[in-house]
């Protein structure tokens, strides 16, 4: 009886530390996880505000070359 009893305590022990040990494990993953995904948010946010910038740049030289455009279509050139 108490070997049987000793057994059942060994199993739930060893239950108990595979699940310790998982548990750690995912909290290392969502760690990375947590520094991937905040990395890419920067990434991201790098992204955006250079895609900003170029789109100002297009529309300021859009702008200036319908500018010139219509200088031309000012002359008499015929």
């Amino acid at each position: 009886m108490v070997d049987m009893a000793n057994d059942v305590l060994k199993q739930l022990d060893d239950r108990i530390q595979a699940s310790v040990t998982r548990i750690q494990q995912l909290q290392r993953e969502n760690e990375q996880l947590a520094k991937q995904l905040a990395e890419s948010e920067h990434r991201y946010h790098e992204a955006s505000a250079q895609l900003k910038e170029h789109e100002a740049a297009r529309t300021e030289v859009k702008g200036r070359l319908e500018k010139i455009l219509a200088r031309f279509d000012g002359l008499d050139l015929g």
